[in-house]
């Protein structure tokens, strides 16, 4: 071997020596390089969001806005609740505004019905009936009291009928009743509570209304507020009750025709019923509809308030935040 080849023999393997040094640094360099663009790309850490200074439901101090997505939804629309006081308004804003039922109560029986104290919060009519009798809703809830209710709240204590053929004839206004001990006698096409216990009203249209009354409404907000329970009412126009004779079924009102009937109402969740007719069919003085309240098949069975008004009455309560839903009209279609 001459001192060429000597020389190339012992260059080839530092060359190649050389070249991997170089090129683990290289990757060394690349890999610092990925780990800091990670490190600048990796979002800071969010600021710890601040604890409320009490719970929602609590009468107390100020809140701070941003302790919780509800209490943020209040203060847009009521400042005072997170500048002054956390106070009953703030409370009652919880089911309103946040439609959350975490600050509801729920009543343990109907105010048509005696038995123990009930909670004020529980039901508008019961908060009207203690603010006059405070014993209602310390003591016991005796016969004063639900006459205090019919009184005051214009309630009808009506059960319903348990059969469609001896429904119970109904006048307009405000019908507190319930589904406890009933059996099923009716069906409606929404297939929600053809299995369930129901009850039935008789509502004929009066003579006399002026023009402008003609069609009526049916509502069923606040049911779930203040009962807990998932109501289904349907308009038939005769017995048995099927859906070949309905006139119109609901079972969640945002999911029907009226979807802003009980907006405004205590009423969080999306189980009252809707029932709107207006604009389809009329009732002519005289005429008479079969009205069924059930329940959903997977609800418990219990107490529901049902109103029935004249629809200007309803809308315009509608606007004023109170609520209401569906119209019982003629049937005859409307060009």
């Amino acid at each position: 071997m001459d001192a060429e080849q000597s020389l190339g023999y012992l260059s080839e393997p530092s060359f190649r020596a050389r070249s991997k040094r170089r090129s683990s640094l290289a990757h060394l360099n690349w890999l610092l390089v990925a780990v800091g663009l990670c490190w600048l790309s990796w979002p800071a850490p969010a600021a710890a969001q601040p604890a409320c200074a009490h719970d929602l439901c609590d009468i107390g101090d100020s809140l701070n806005p941003v302790c919780d997505p509800c209490a943020d939804a209040i203060c847009d629309i009521d400042p005072y609740c997170c500048t002054v006081e956390w106070d009953d308004s703030c409370i009652d804003q919880v089911l309103t505004v946040c439609e959350d039922p975490i600050c509801a109560a729920v009543c343990s029986h109907s105010p048509c019905e005696t038995g123990d104290p009930l909670d004020p919060s529980c039901n508008s009519c019961i908060s009207q009936v203690c603010g006059q009798d405070f014993s209602c809703c310390s003591s016991s809830w005796d016969a004063s009291c639900v006459l205090k209710a019919e009184d005051l709240c214009v309630v009808q204590c009506e059960p319903g009928a348990n059969l469609c053929s001896e429904a119970l004839p109904i006048d307009r206004g405000t019908i507190v009743g319930t589904l406890l001990g009933a059996s099923n006698d009716g069906c409606e096409s929404g297939h929600n509570s053809c299995r369930s216990a129901d009850v039935w009203y008789e509502y004929t249209q009066p003579f006399g209304l002026p023009t402008d009354e003609v069609d009526m409404v049916v509502s069923t907000c606040t049911t779930q507020r203040s009962f807990a329970i998932d109501s289904v009412v349907s308009v038939h126009t005769g017995c048995p009750g099927r859906p070949s004779n309905e006139i119109v079924e609901n079972d969640d009102w945002r999911l029907g025709l009226a979807p802003q009937a009980c907006i405004g109402t205590a009423s969080p969740n999306n189980v009252d019923a809707a029932l709107p007719l207006s604009g389809v069919f009329e009732l002519d003085p005289g005429e008479t509809v079969l009205i069924r309240v059930a329940h959903h098949d997977d609800s418990i069975r219990g107490n529901f308030q049902l109103k029935v008004a004249p629809e200007p009455e309803a809308w315009l309560a509608l606007l004023a935040g109170a609520g209401a839903l569906g119209a019982l009209s003629r049937r005859r279609a409307r060009g």
